[in-house]
């Protein structure tokens, strides 16, 4: 499960066109992490309460506009980060859908993450057509990040980032949605779907 969960972090860093694994002179403090004292972040408990929700009106969005109902490629998982393992991240691949237009994924971000505090876009667009679209949160953290591949899949995966827990941490909250996407492993962005990949492409991302 891990390796599907740094699969995807390898297409934010795609995305982003760059990847450090630790912030300059923080040890232990990703990318996805913001840029707040760690002890000034908002809590995990505080994300589920407030921030969750946001994410998932937004990907309930998706589904109305045309992505049907979304189908879990992974899992979700709350686990320990940050130094001495103080904190708690929560990682969730939400699943797939069907292709929809790119200019409502955009148009839905605007309205319901940028004011939940992913203030920070960034759009990819590859030779196959496949458009990926990460929205980030600076100050405390956590990315969404989506991918349109056209014909294919309408994906969405997001993450809490490192972030300091009051104790009360409740077990990851259940799957949302239930139903279990059966297509092979998740797609690198750029790449063809399986039925038109050698073996050399299934392994070289374009």
């Amino acid at each position: 499960m891990r390796l599907r969960y740094r699969l995807y972090a390898l297409s934010v860093c795609l995305v982003l066109a760059s990847c450090l694994s630790t912030v300059k002179g923080e040890k232990h403090k990703h990318f996805w992490d913001g840029r707040k004292d760690f002890e000034k972040r908002q809590t995990l408990e505080a994300y589920k309460r407030d921030t969750l929700p946001a994410i998932e009106r937004f990907q309930t969005r998706l589904s109305q506009a045309g992505a049907g109902v979304f189908k879990r490629d992974g899992e979700v998982s709350d686990r320990s980060c940050g130094k001495n393992k103080s904190g708690r991240e929560y990682w969730n691949t939400g699943g797939r859908g069907k292709p929809i237009d790119i200019n409502l994924v955009i148009k839905y971000g605007k309205e319901i993450l940028i004011p939940a505090g992913f203030t920070v876009k960034k759009e990819r667009k590859y030779e196959n057509g496949d458009i990926t679209i990460f929205w980030l949160n600076p100050e405390d953290g956590g990315y969404v990040y989506t991918i349109v591949k056209p014909n294919i899949h309408t994906g969405i995966y997001y993450i809490s980032g490192c972030r300091p827990t009051d104790g009360s941490t409740t077990p990851p909250p259940s799957p949302t949605p239930t139903e279990r996407w059966t297509a092979p492993e998740p797609l690198t962005p750029g790449t063809a779907p399986p039925s038109a990949q050698t073996p050399t492409d299934a392994q070289s991302p374009s």
